[in-house]
């Protein structure tokens, strides 16, 4: 498949910085079909060679991914009806694949191109990393994508890539991924240059935020500490590196707050953050990726969360799309809590609302004027994101329709008696004439 298309075409320049060896035991190494079980990588934290990290893909890398390819999936589909030029920045992208043969982002996201392209519009990528032997291995990785002129090499950082884009790309779809190796390069004002983009342009932004690295650098205080001894702590950690990650000292007043345990810090935190992020979006939400505890007589328990992926939109459809890939994502940590057990032993935090109130809000949705099915998603499932998949919202409101009384469809409009579609509008009152 050509990505060529008459829409201008990324403007990536070349790079000019000192090119290293790929970090390849065997020296003439390329990579092999997928049934190879293994990249021959030299590891370590030398320019020519990857860091461990990158060995195997953890489980929890695994849920991270799979969020990844499959809301790029959904955006492309949907963005390139605009009809711009479409760029996607993967601001930390490492070598490309791990050592367990497992794709990285970068080749998830342009496989996710190389699924979805319509050749109406140019797509492209930017990917950067700050680690020269990374860099060296993913230009390998991604060879075929830069011979078809998806790509060209990485930058040498995030910064560069994400000014890079903004600059070439000022009326383009832009699309951000930040999966920094800890926090301390994910400087607030850095990251704000996105969110001040003209909100008259597509632009959406998922980032990584390791609330587990947030609290080594914030003094390495342990979960059952006082809030004192946190105190203490936070005076002697990288007080100054945090400020700027987080645009201001306000987490110091919440992580030295008695009141709260290691779980409401970790909300607190993250919701704090958030509503920083907030100034420039109207739509922000927390994606937890836990780890599912696999021990077959352990009883499952709230813990922190391996990551919080941010994800920040303007568009109400963009959220309904990531509900459903997040809740699919999840699942399998989710279900823990319930599947063979007695009792749900959802932590509250993680439990949906009721679903009475959720169809109190979908009747309160249309009591203004009629609405069908989709504008409904788009203005229902935004108050409660990741709670319910789409699937059992349309469940609810076929009761609030058939079963209930609540819903009044233009049945003018359905194909079947008691069969709705996306097509039907559906109102809170009876339709004049409606027998």
């Amino acid at each position: 498949m050509s990505f060529r298309s008459s829409s201008p075409r990324p403007n990536l320049v070349p790079s000019t910085r000192k090119t290293y060896k790929a970090p390849f035991v065997r020296a003439a190494f390329g990579y092999l079909d997928p049934e190879v079980g293994s990249v021959d990588y030299r590891y370590g934290s030398g320019p020519d060679e990857v860091d461990i990290f990158f060995k195997a893909k953890k489980p929890w890398s695994k849920v991270k991914d799979k969020i990844v390819g499959d809301y790029v999936r959904c955006y492309l589909k949907t963005v390139q009806h605009l009809e711009r030029q479409i760029l996607i920045v993967d601001g930390f992208a490492g070598p490309g694949r791990f050592g367990d043969n497992t794709p990285g982002s970068p080749i998830i996201i342009c496989d996710a191109i190389s699924a979805t392209a319509k050749g109406k519009v140019g797509i492209g990528c930017f990917f950067a990393d700050t680690h020269p032997g990374h860099r060296a291995a993913l230009e390998s990785a991604l060879a075929d994508y830069i011979k078809r002129g998806v790509t060209k090499k990485a930058y040498d950082d995030c910064a560069e890539a994400l000014t890079r884009a903004l600059e070439v790309g000022t009326k383009a779809t832009l699309f951000f991924y930040l999966d920094p190796y800890g926090i301390k390069d994910l400087e607030f004002e850095m990251v704000k240059q996105i969110y001040e983009r003209d909100p008259r342009r597509s632009t959406e932004v998922l980032i990584n935020f390791n609330f587990r690295t947030f609290m080594r650098m914030s003094g390495n205080w342990g979960y059952g500490d006082s809030a004192s001894e946190v105190s203490r702590k936070v005076k002697a950690g990288k007080v100054d590196t945090v400020n700027r990650v987080m645009g201001g000292d306000y987490w110091q007043g919440i992580v030295t707050d008695p009141s709260l345990d290691k779980i409401a810090r970790e909300d607190a935190v993250v919701n704090a953050y958030m509503d920083r992020v907030r100034r420039f979006f109207p739509f922000v939400y927390a994606i937890p990726v836990c780890e599912r505890n696999e021990s077959e007589y352990a009883v499952p328990t709230d813990e922190l969360a391996r990551y919080h992926l941010i994800f920040g939109t303007r568009s109400r459809r963009a959220v309904v799309y990531m509900n459903d890939v997040a809740l699919n994502a999840l699942a399998p940590y989710l279900n823990q809590f319930k599947d063979g057990l007695l009792f749900d032993m959802t932590p509250e935090r993680r439990q949906p609302a009721p679903r009475e109130q959720v169809k109190a809000e979908i009747v309160e949705a249309v009591s203004a004027r009629p609405l069908k099915r989709p504008d409904i998603f788009e203005i229902v499932i935004p108050k409660f994101f990741i709670q319910y998949p789409v699937k059992e919202y349309r469940q609810m409101i076929n009761e609030l329709a058939f079963g209930e009384g609540r819903l009044h469809p233009d049945r003018s409009t359905m194909k079947r008696k008691a069969q709705l579609n996306d097509d039907t509008p559906l109102s809170a009152n009876p339709w004049s004439g409606a027998a």
